[in-house]
């Protein structure tokens, strides 16, 4: 079982990326995944009739979870399904890998066969499934250029072009329409850690203007839709 880490969301002005990304460089190592240009994440989060996951954001619950399936750069031989907790400023988050077939199934409701992939989080996914009808909400699509350090854990990623598909809940739809649901020209940059985020680090980020982000992307996309 992961840990809880603290994991702190600013919205900052694509104008200072260049000098952010140049900092980060210079003291963290890039995320193995990461290439020069980032990756392209897609994610599809699942929500209950009550969209209990989107009011407990909205109405400020500390404690509160979402389900979501996520792949990489498109590419469909890797799936995942988490389930991400929050406790105020603490995130944790479970993963276990699913097929094509698994994450379709999820999608169509088929309850049997995603009783096939059984594991830590389909068993979370099958468990409120049952009670409260979990059913995909909403895309999220960005450009993400991740960054890691080993002390304390340290992920800090900067997360561009965040955009959902209107009306769209198919995982796998490359023709799905975008929709920005940021203010034009700002990113969002996430700060993760275990214990404490290095001085040096700290520096780096101190004299960046930015806001602190109250909202998750999966609140920002389903708000622009409803």
């Amino acid at each position: 079982m992961s840990t809880m880490r603290y994991e702190l969301k600013y919205e900052v002005n694509e104008a200072v990326l260049p000098l952010l990304r140049a900092r980060l460089r210079a003291v963290l190592q890039p995320d193995r995944h990461s290439g020069p240009d980032g990756y392209l994440v897609r994610s599809l989060y699942f929500d209950d009739v009550d969209s209990s996951a989107y009011r407990d954001k909205l109405n400020g619950h500390l404690e509160r979870s979402k389900l979501r399936l996520r792949y990489y750069n498109g590419d469909e031989s890797y799936i995942v399904l988490e389930n991400k907790e929050k406790l105020g400023q603490m995130t944790r988050k479970t993963a276990q890998k699913v097929s094509r077939e698994t994450a379709l199934a999820m999608v169509k409701g088929d309850r049997e066969q995603c009783m096939e992939a059984r594991g830590p989080v389909m068993d979370q996914f099958l468990a409120r499934g049952g009670t409260r009808i979990l059913k995909p909400r909403v895309l999220v699509d960005y450009r993400r250029t991740a960054f890691v350090h080993p002390v304390s854990n340290v992920r800090i990623t900067l997360d561009e072009k965040v955009s959902t598909g209107l009306y769209r809940t198919d995982l796998f739809d490359r023709e799905a329409a975008r929709l920005p649901v940021l203010d034009p020209g700002r990113a969002v940059l996430e700060v993760k850690f275990d214990h404490f985020l290095p001085p040096h680090l700290d520096a780096a980020l101190r004299d960046i203007p930015m806001i602190r982000l109250a909202v998750s992307k999966y609140v920002k996309c389903l708000g622009v839709l409803e």
